[in-house]
């Protein structure tokens, strides 16, 4: 054989050796590609499970559902939901919106998510709850901040009760799909905004059959051609929707409604078993100091709770003489078919404290 010929035919044979040890170093390196994929996207399955739980069918008496869609990917932002049961057959939700998207919004997520449920569990009131979370998750933000509202439901007195941060405050729905109109004047700041925040709170009886939506900005600022998709395209979704129909089936009819969603969706629906009966609001509350009891936005909060001036001049003298000796007071309107009654009760608690009981005393009444 000449030596040209066989000189090709080693080079050829080496040639092929390379490419047989180029291909087994191929496939090993794709095989540890593929293990780690499945091992990133089961690290992201348990992140998105931690921060978007999958609730129960149903708390006691209550079917529950939520959902999320992300605006773009597969991946957690900022927007997190949590329904859970509480002590004495109560029920708690959360849902919330961090400012931010992906990697950089989980920690915090995850952070609101779990403190807020601990002070619910622990027995809180959803106002003191976000109240006590702003104060001490202010500075572990990171000039992050959050909107959030955080509700409780009992469902032997048939009362949601609820109190936001920035955020919208739930749909609630009764018979013949007649909603609640929420009064959203002197709503509290986001937690992290560098303000006092969880302020108000409001107690609403649902005595039949209802439907409760709560839901993140990313729903209702969703686009339909040049306008939002708004709060009345929401509720009337809501109310064509079958009893039961999970929160998934709510944006995806969303979706479909509409030609852009720039951000993050997230719902929550609680079905209310019972008679014909509409909601109607109980209580409405609004902690405040000195300088906020004569300011313009609580005169128009008592304005919309049905007080008359003269009524309102006197109830915001004598709450900022309280606040002026307490720091805070807290105006308690009790709502009902007759003429509300105003109660106002001094506020002394402990933000850093959340187990001392407030000391409340009823120093005035206004009818």
């Amino acid at each position: 054989m000449p030596t040209p010929v066989r000189i090709l035919i080693g080079a050829l044979l080496a040639l092929a050796l390379l490419l047989a040890v180029r291909s087994r170093i191929s496939a090993i390196r794709a095989r540890r590609l593929e293990s780690q994929r499945r091992q990133l996207l089961d690290d992201v399955g348990l992140l998105q499970a931690a921060l978007l739980p999958t609730p129960p069918a149903r708390l006691g008496p209550v079917a529950t559902s939520a959902a999320y869609r992300p605006a773009d990917g597969f991946a957690a932002g900022g927007d997190f939901y949590d329904v859970f049961a509480l002590e004495d057959g109560q029920l708690g939700v959360i849902v919330g919106d961090v400012s931010g998207h992906g990697r950089d919004a989980l920690p915090h997520t995850a952070l609101m998510r779990f403190t807020l449920r601990a002070y619910l569990e622990a027995g809180q009131s959803p106002r003191t709850a976000i109240k006590t979370a702003g104060a001490v998750l202010e500075r572990q933000l990171g000039g992050s901040f959050a909107t959030v509202v955080a509700a409780t439901y009992n469902p032997r007195e048939r009362q949601l009760v609820y109190a936001g941060a920035g955020h919208p405050p739930p749909l609630v729905l009764g018979s013949h799909s007649r909603a609640i109109t929420p009064i959203t004047v002197s709503s509290s700041p986001p937690i992290g905004a560098g303000r006092r925040t969880g302020a108000r709170q409001t107690v609403i009886s649902v005595p039949g059959r209802g439907t409760v939506c709560f839901y993140t900005d990313g729903v209702t600022e969703a686009r339909v051609g040049e306008d939002l998709f708004g709060a009345e395209r929401l509720r009337q979704t809501v109310a064509d929707l079958q009893v039961g129909a999970s929160a998934a089936v709510l944006l995806d009819r969303v979706a479909e409604q509409t030609d852009a969603r720039p951000d993050d969706m997230a719902a929550c629906l609680l079905y209310l078993d019972g008679r014909a009966a509409n909601p109607r609001v109980l209580v409405e509350e609004l902690e405040l100091d000195c300088d906020e009891a004569i300011s313009d936005p609580v005169q128009r909060f008592l304005l919309e709770c049905g007080l008359e001036p003269g009524e309102i001049a006197e109830t915001t003298r004598q709450a900022s003489i309280a606040a002026g000796q307490t720091g805070t007071a807290l105006l308690h309107v009790r709502l009902g078919d007759g003429q509300p009654e105003v109660i106002l009760r001094r506020e002394n608690v402990a933000l850093l404290h959340p187990r001392q009981a407030s000391r409340e005393a009823s120093i005035g009444v206004a009818r």
